[in-house]
């Protein structure tokens, strides 16, 4: 069992403390033995090892591609076929853009497109189709 040493006891012996010289000088890569005592007033200049880093690359972020949402509802009242797609696109054109995949978004983002106008065309040919179907057996 280890005894801690009483100040009071009379064989208790009190180091003093290793004398330096302030005009010495102090080589900073000296190793710094933990059990010696440093003067408080000593400026001591330890060197740590460098640590190596991994470089940081910063790219420019790409914007991202359009989900023409807005144009799939709006398809939705001219040809419901083809505007189911366009809406199903739409979100995959989202959820690509939130998961940075550029290359995906670009490709649902056309097919959006081309759904989206493809259904209002062709909502608005069969339309037009229809008024003149009518408008022609109303006048036989």
């Amino acid at each position: 069992m280890a005894t801690v040493p009483d100040p009071r006891n009379p064989e208790f012996k009190v180091t003093p403390m290793q004398q330096v010289n302030p005009r010495q000088q102090v080589n900073p890569m000296q190793q710094v033995n933990p059990m010696q005592q440093v003067n408080p007033m000593q400026k001591v200049h330890l060197m740590q090892p460098p640590i190596p880093t991994q470089p940081v690359i910063l790219m420019p972020l790409n914007p991202p591609e359009k989900d023409y949402l807005f144009l799939s509802i709006i398809a939705f009242f001219f040809f419901i076929p083809l505007a189911i797609p366009a809406l199903l696109f739409s979100l995959k054109t989202r959820e690509a853009n939130f998961l940075g995949d550029q290359r995906k978004a670009k490709i649902s983002s056309r097919l959006v497109l081309g759904f989206s106008i493809s259904s209002i065309l062709l909502g608005t040919l069969l339309v037009i189709c229809t008024i003149v179907i009518r408008v022609l057996k109303q006048e036989k």
